[in-house]
């Protein structure tokens, strides 16, 4: 590609999307179309800076900031963990902006809650509540509040802004950024998520060495599930190419993380979680669904699964019994086909039954239409995925239509769309 690239670099974009295994390069038109494109497994002797800047190094976009465009997924998404000043209201709004920055909230607590996670996070935040003098219960909440109960790498306060002082007293390590809920327990700044999209360059140039790119490149980097939520706004939106017809579901199966991406109307009204009021799309993660890095997890949680045997009939075509002995007894090592297709099942059974901290319980029955992108989705067969899906609704239930993103236009869509995420 980069011998032809020269000469279209004065016109077309390139965008780059640098993976926990692959690096994609494409080209994309004048109109937002996808030109072509390839896929370079990452080098990790020679380093992802060198490995992207020899990529580009026969073409003037390196110098042309404008016409490159480029994200990341490698490290997965910061994980994040919040904790309320109030109840979990101001934790939807909250876990809201950390899903729209790319980032993964592992949990939301408040501060009555005795069941403090062991696990780590990249940033722990605690607000919530709107900016008042009058705050003598969060005052001694705040006072209470005990940072040792937790493991992570950075404290964010990020609630009243009269007790930011108090905050910053008790734990001087920690930093305070805008109350996003201001006066009126809505949304009123995205200071959260502009905090976490700094954090994330942090966390890659830290990890990944993408600092050594350059300046212009470095600091125009984004996190892939942020742009893969820009890209499904697009579609919902009719600003795209694919065609969304009714209640949508968009299935991001990746090799550390399993993320859905979703309108809002198939919540039931009966979940005891629910987006943030005035929200029509959201999204959730699965840190622990993936087919490479997320492998163990993957392979455990089937395994154990009392709907195992179900899953490899709907999947495989012969040797069913076998299979299922084998992978009981931890003697079978799935093929990434077949990984993909259990990353799919364990993420549906857990969004139709709400198993997840925040995440709401899902009536699959009004989903109209599915979309499947990332690079394991490309594993996937139309009919097979559909037979999955039907496991999870009645008979009655009308067939949703299927599109899977084999060029992945919905990352194109979302890296050359400027519309700030809602």
């Amino acid at each position: 590609m980069a011998e032809n690239l020269q000469q279209t670099c004065e016109t077309n974009r390139i965008a780059i999307d640098i993976g926990s295994t692959v690096v994609k390069i494409a080209e994309i038109g004048s109109n937002d179309e996808l030109i072509k494109q390839e896929f370079h497994p990452r080098d990790f002797d020679t380093g992802i800076a060198k490995q992207v800047e020899t990529l580009l190094e026969t073409t003037d976009c390196f110098e042309n900031e404008e016409k490159l465009l480029i994200c990341s997924s490698a490290n997965g998404g910061l994980r994040v963990g919040i904790v309320c000043l109030t109840n979990y209201f101001s934790g939807a709004a909250f876990r809201d902006q950390v899903f729209l920055a790319g980032a993964n909230p592992v949990f939301v607590y408040d501060f009555e809650c005795d069941d403090s996670s062991l696990k780590y996070v990249d940033i722990l935040l605690v607000g919530g509540g709107i900016d008042c003098q009058d705050s003598a219960p969060m005052e001694e909440r705040i006072r209470q509040f005990n940072p040792q109960h937790y493991r992570f790498g950075s404290l964010v306060y990020a609630g009243n802004k009269y007790l930011a002082n108090l905050f910053i007293e008790l734990f001087p390590q920690s930093v305070v950024i805008d109350n996003p809920l201001g006066n009126t327990l809505r949304s009123g700044n995205n200071s959260v998520f502009s905090t976490l999209r700094r954090s994330y360059l942090d966390d890659l140039v830290y990890k990944e060495g993408v600092s050594e790119l350059g300046t212009k490149l470095s600091q125009a980097i984004l996190p892939t599930p942020e742009i893969v939520n820009r890209g499904f706004q697009r579609a919902v939106f009719n600003h795209s190419s694919i065609l969304v017809a009714g209640a949508c579901i968009l299935i991001d199966i990746g090799g550390a993380t399993t993320d859905i991406h979703y309108t809002v109307e198939i919540i039931r009204d009966d979940s005891d979680d629910q987006p943030s009021a005035g929200a029509s799309i959201a999204r959730y993660v699965f840190t622990d669904l993936g087919i490479y890095a997320s492998l163990e997890s993957t392979i455990l949680q089937i395994r154990s699964h009392p709907r195992l045997y179900e899953l490899l009939d709907t999947v495989l075509q012969e040797d069913v019994r076998e299979v299922y002995r084998a992978l009981r007894e931890g003697e079978y090592d799935p093929s990434p086909q077949l990984l993909s297709y259990a990353c799919l099942f364990l993420c549906l059974d857990r969004f139709s039954q709400g198993q997840g901290s925040g995440l709401p319980v899902a009536d699959l029955s009004k989903v109209a239409q599915y979309i499947f992108t990332g690079g394991s989705s490309q594993n996937l067969d139309e009919e097979v995925a559909a037979r999955i899906i039907a496991l999870f609704v009645a008979e009655t239930s009308s067939k949703p239509g299927i599109f899977i993103d084999r060029n992945y236009q919905v990352w194109v869509d979302g890296i050359t769309w400027s519309h700030t995420p809602d």
